[in-house]
């Protein structure tokens, strides 16, 4: 009988009580957690995961029919597309500079490398409705490669923002939603918080570059 109970146990009771209660700031005051506590968080978090990930590899390596595979996946994937979601929410209630930020940022990412590594391991058998929509869906955004800097794509993402092209509550929103998303050349994690700082100072040269990207998808569209 206990051994039939830690079986069944639910995979994602401890990583579901982190994201929707402790540090979701509808339900707990997020901003007396100190830095020590959200070091701790951050770590065990991790782990988590990984063990979840455990979980699923071991709980479909006999099984055969694709069927029962696909319902496995599918639960596991579910859930965490819906910590996903709660994690955003969270994120963009958070305040910048902040290690609560830095925290949840660090989750967020976590979460979505999480779903690619099922993805690559299960392929057709994760839901095809996870990846359809980009607000519930981090996989296939997360491999979009930017050939501009992290400097030049925060003029970019600036310029949008004060001209209302984008329109959010702040600029950091927009940076913290978008840019998990992203990688360079040379960074495949880019940190929002660092992208917004570089927009204080500008470079001329990243500003010359993002405006000669620009002119280019002027010429495109043009041609169309």
């Amino acid at each position: 009988m206990e051994k039939a109970l830690l079986i069944n146990k639910y995979p994602y009771a401890w990583l579901d009580e982190i994201i929707d209660i402790t540090l979701n700031p509808q339900q707990t005051d997020v901003f007396s957690l100190e830095v020590h506590q959200l070091t701790f968080i951050e770590s065990r978090f991790q782990e988590e995961l990984q063990e979840v990930f455990r979980q699923l590899k071991a709980g479909t390596f006999f099984l055969f029919s694709s069927k029962k595979l696909s319902v496995i996946v599918t639960h596991y994937f579910d859930a965490l597309l819906l910590l996903e979601r709660q994690a955003k929410e969270n994120l963009a209630a958070y305040p910048d500079d902040q290690p609560l930020a830095i925290t949840g940022e660090n989750i967020l990412l976590a979460i979505q490398e999480m779903k690619t590594a099922i993805t690559k391991r299960y392929g057709q058998l994760v839901p095809a409705s996870g990846k359809q929509s980009p607000v519930d869906e981090g996989n296939v955004l997360a491999n979009i490669f930017c050939k501009l800097s992290v400097d030049q794509i925060g003029i970019i993402l600036k310029a949008a923002d004060d001209t209302k092209l984008i329109i959010a509550s702040s600029l950091s929103l927009i940076f913290r939603l978008l840019v998990p998303f992203l990688s360079t050349e040379r960074s495949r994690r880019i940190s929002w918080n660092s992208m917004r700082k570089s927009t204080y100072h500008m470079e001329q040269h990243d500003k010359d570059v993002a405006i000669e990207a620009l002119e280019k998808l002027i010429a495109r569209i043009r041609g169309y």
